[in-house]
């Protein structure tokens, strides 16, 4: 899946409003309302942090980071990506918590609709207690997702829980899950034999996510070369992988 539409879309969108944003936080500091600033900058966090990874992925310079230990190989997206979205999620969290606060009390002067004035405190509450936990969960977890492989298995750290797995209960590695018509797109898809199927985000962590799908489906067919996941082979191996594509 190409995602430079996506990209314009985003950008068209989001990008105006992360520079109004920025724009109002220093009327604001100008003004001495230094709140309505530190909401204004979360707001601008969001929309700018939410575009600037396209800069990584639409071209594909993506470099994913990784280490490794006695008991396997941790690989996270690529720091271009990873920061930003984390950026994002605090400057959204922040802004929204802030505003559902004082909004209310009209401590927080932000241009808004006259029509959505009195819905937009409601819609920040939620957007706030929504993002709390995912912004404490990708605290704990030092990002938004990663990848951890063992010679033992996988475990795919994304969302509101982890899922792993034994490379001895894997039926194939693929882009598409066997209940789907079309490929998922940029992803890694692992089906077990239980039928159990499980799907990790791949595009910010190489081009479209072929070299870490390629990664794992190699470590689950050739069981011989899993000790590579525990000296650093295995982020040689797509290190070399990620160049080719």
């Amino acid at each position: 899946m190409k995602v430079l539409p996506i990209a314009l879309l985003c950008t068209l969108f989001f990008g105006p409003l992360g520079i109004l944003a920025l724009v109002w936080m220093i009327i604001c500091i100008g003004r001495g309302d230094f709140l309505t600033a530190v909401v204004s900058l979360g707001f601008a966090m969001f929309f700018l942090g939410f575009i600037v990874p396209f800069a990584r992925v639409v071209p594909g310079k993506l470099v994913p980071r990784g280490d490794f230990d006695d008991e396997g190989t941790t690989i996270r997206p690529d720091r271009g990506v990873d920061i930003p979205l984390q950026v994002a999620l605090i400057g959204s969290t922040v802004a929204c918590g802030l505003f559902a606060i004082f909004g209310p009390l009209g401590m927080v002067d932000i241009p808004v609709p006259e029509h959505t004035r009195m819905y937009f405190p409601l819609a920040s509450a939620l957007a706030a207690i929504v993002g709390a936990p995912i912004l404490w969960r990708m605290l704990r977890r030092g990002g938004v997702h990663y990848l951890r492989l063992t010679p033992n298995g996988f475990t795919f750290v994304q969302g509101p829980r982890p899922h792993d797995g034994d490379w001895g209960q894997v039926v194939d590695v693929t882009d598409a899950s066997p209940k789907q018509f079309a490929p998922t797109p940029n992803s890694v898809v692992v089906v077990m034999s239980d039928d159990e199927v499980y799907t990790l985000a791949a595009a910010s962590f190489t081009p479209e996510g072929r070299a870490l799908r390629e990664l794992v489906r190699f470590y689950w067919q050739n069981p011989d070369r899993r000790d590579e996941l525990t000296d650093g082979r295995a982020l040689k191996r797509l290190a070399e992988s990620s160049r080719r594509h």
